[in-house]
C-alpha cells in the first residue's frame, strides 16, 4: 500500500468517526420526536431535509447525498418505531 493511500485512508477513517458521532446525536434527537407527532412520515419536511443535505455538499455529488439522507431518514423512522 502506498503512502498516499494509507493517508487518504487514514482521513477517511477519522471523518467516519466523526459521521457515526454526528449520526448518533441526530439519532438521539430524532428518537422523542415520535411522541410528538401526528403520523411518522411528514413527507415534506423529508423533502425539505433532503434539499438541505444536498445543497451543503459539492453539486458533483448531490445525489449520493441524497441517498445516503434518504437511508439516514429511513433508520431515524425505525428508531422512532415504524418500518
Amino acid at each position: 500500500m502506498t503512502d498516499e493511500l494509507s493517508a487518504a485512508r487514514l482521513k477517511i477513517d477519522s471523518l467516519d468517526r466523526r459521521l457515526a458521532v454526528l449520526l448518533s446525536r441526530r439519532f438521539a434527537l430524532a428518537v422523542p420526536l415520535r411522541g410528538l407527532k401526528k403520523q411518522l412520515t411528514d413527507r415534506a419536511r423529508e423533502k425539505k431535509v433532503l434539499a438541505n443535505a444536498a445543497a451543503a455538499g459539492k453539486k458533483a455529488y448531490a445525489a449520493s447525498t441524497r441517498a445516503v439522507f434518504t437511508e439516514i431518514i429511513r433508520q431515524a423512522k425505525k428508531l422512532q418505531g415504524g418500518k
